[in-house]
């Protein structure tokens, strides 16, 4: 799947921001995790500060005003990745995810 074959809004709303924040490595509770902004927030023990909104599929910091946007901004803030990058890794992410369902789920299952 080449990028201009990417259709960015479907992408985004097909990668649901708690599982990919899970993914990267966040730890979520509920709707609500741990910033990974190290700068801020240098006390592994602290309240989570991190927020993500499962409608709309965003996020945000209460603490830190730049943390905060989509499931790209999420994955590029994480990571330190471009746009360009965390497109592909979520285009990657869900071509994965429809094989791996098609393979499970779908007709074309073989009987043993």
């Amino acid at each position: 799947m080449s990028d201009h074959e990417i259709d960015v809004a479907l992408l985004e709303r097909a990668s649901a921001i708690v599982a990919v924040a899970t993914e990267l490595g966040i730890k979520v509770k509920g709707n609500v995790g741990q910033c990974f902004n190290t700068r801020q927030h240098q006390d592994a023990n602290e309240p989570p500060t991190l927020f993500f909104n499962t409608a709309k599929n965003t996020f945000f910091c209460k603490v830190c005003p730049e943390v905060r946007g989509s499931v790209i901004d999420l994955v590029c803030q994480r990571q330190g990745w471009d746009r360009d990058q965390a497109i592909a890794w979520l285009a990657h992410r869900r071509e994965f995810d429809l094989l791996t369902r098609k393979l499970y789920h779908g007709k074309g299952r073989k009987k043993s």
